[in-house]
């Protein structure tokens, strides 16, 4: 491969992005034939003849274009005359439609990528691509990770990274390579439609936009780097005042935060529970925290879950109540239902494991009335005095199953034990405790 000083720069600054996890490492370009994963797998190519590392490509199959079969044979042709081999993975775009076509295709592509074994998967984004998405993004009126738009690392799943090691290189620069080293690539006929948001930006609006600002993509880019970094701080405050509103997850209202820091945790609380309420159920999880009437038990439902307050806590659960069956099930130590777990420990109160194993054991919906005795030498006392004395939630006492045994009322998780079913001196015993789904 013949080299100038720029293509050498150029090789020198993919290799340093790529210095932490070299070497001896397995790397997997995503080829799509295009202009900028052509360049990247030449410089890879050409790395790897200094560095070791294995090299190998993988080319998504989108079925889109009338081209798609002829764009799959030149990725592969082209990954085997520098000594690679590339993968072709056929998708279909039908479970993702909602998403629209372009958001059906990245979808889909991701879902391969996660799938490849190697340690790092290699993205040829380069500066024009990102100056595109935090444009978009403001457009589309995201907050500060919008802005921040696409990271140059970050972990797909606990196998896979992804890499972008042009993300700081404009595409005039790799054209630049790409004519010097001879390279060919494929142009996909669907970058001219400016139906699609991305390519109207940047067909229609970079140009007049770069008119005026000449430099308006390397600063939307710088952008990008300070959204980056103050994102990453919020999440560090966030990471610290979890710490401090959260235990066994439960919000606890109470801690005085300003209302700024006390947003920014709820979005991160929210997060780790796999929740993204968009910004008008946000808007209302705020007025159901902040204020709603004390004595209030407003909840917040969002599609199968629901985001619940009670005092001055905030629970999720699910939308809809639990529903248990009276149909006697034979005991283990983790009873898994739809709607959750039931798991039993062993303790020092509870049910003498061959009464739990030789038993009938039932779980079965609260239906109003019910009892225990805590206690052999104390009062029989109702589910409903038991519970508001233990402070449980209502829409918990609802769904938590009621443990019966042989047809009575022998256990209730976090509540306790009937004395007729406790266990005596030397029995091996186990309790209930109710993990909801």
């Amino acid at each position: 491969m013949l080299r100038s000083l720029k293509s050498d720069r150029l090789l020198e600054r993919v290799e340093q992005k790529l210095s932490r996890f070299l070497p001896h490492s397995t790397l997997c370009v995503g080829l799509s034939g295009g202009l900028d994963s052509i360049v990247l797998l030449h410089l890879l190519a050409a790395l790897r003849q200094r560095r070791p590392f294995m090299l190998r490509a993988i080319h998504v199959h989108h079925g889109l274009s009338a081209h798609a079969d002829e764009w799959a044979q030149f990725a592969v042709d082209r990954a085997a005359s520098l000594g690679v081999a590339c993968h072709i993975e056929r998708v279909s775009l039908a479970p993702f439609l909602k998403q629209g076509i372009e958001g059906a295709a990245r979808e889909a592509r991701y879902e391969v990528f996660a799938r490849q074994a190697c340690d790092v998967l290699l993205l040829a984004q380069h500066r024009d691509d990102q100056a595109e998405t935090v444009l978009l993004n403001l457009l589309r009126g995201s907050g500060l990770r919008g802005l921040a738009a696409m990271p140059e690392y970050r972990c797909l799943n606990e196998q896979v990274g992804i890499l972008r090691p042009l993300l700081d290189i404009s595409r005039a620069e790799l054209a630049k390579y790409a004519a010097e080293q001879g390279l060919a690539w494929v142009e996909d006929e669907s970058n001219l439609d400016s139906r699609y948001d991305r390519n109207f930006l940047r067909n229609e609006i970079f140009p007049a936009l770069r008119t005026v600002w000449p430099s308006a993509n390397a600063t939307l880019a710088r952008v990008a780097e300070h959204a980056a970094e103050a994102d990453e701080l919020l999440q560090e405050l966030a990471t610290a005042d979890f710490a401090l509103c959260v235990k066994e997850g439960v919000f606890d209202l109470s801690v005085d935060l300003s209302l700024l820091r006390l947003r920014n945790v709820l979005r991160f609380w929210l997060t780790q529970q796999g929740l993204q309420l968009d910004a008008r159920a946000f808007e209302e999880l705020i007025r159901i925290a902040l204020f709603a009437a004390i004595d209030a038990q407003p909840a917040l439902v969002w599609r199968d879950r629901a985001i619940r307050r009670y005092r001055q806590g905030l629970y999720i659960t699910a939308a809809r109540q639990a529903v248990f069956t009276d149909v006697p099930m034979s005991w283990q130590s983790e009873m898994r239902l739809a709607s959750g777990v039931l798991a039993w420990r062993e303790a020092a109160v509870g049910i003498d494991i061959n009464r739990l194993q030789q038993g009938r054991l039932e779980l079965r919906n609260r239906m109003g009335g019910e009892s225990l005795r805590l206690r052999a030498d104390g009062p029989r006392r109702s589910l409903k005095q038991l519970y508001q004395e233990a402070a449980v939630p209502p829409w918990l006492r609802l769904n938590t199953p009621l443990v019966y045994l042989d047809g009575a009322l022998a256990a209730v998780p976090g509540l306790g034990i009937d004395a007729a079913f406790r266990a005596g001196d030397g029995q091996q015993a186990f309790a209930p405790h109710w993990l909801s789904g």
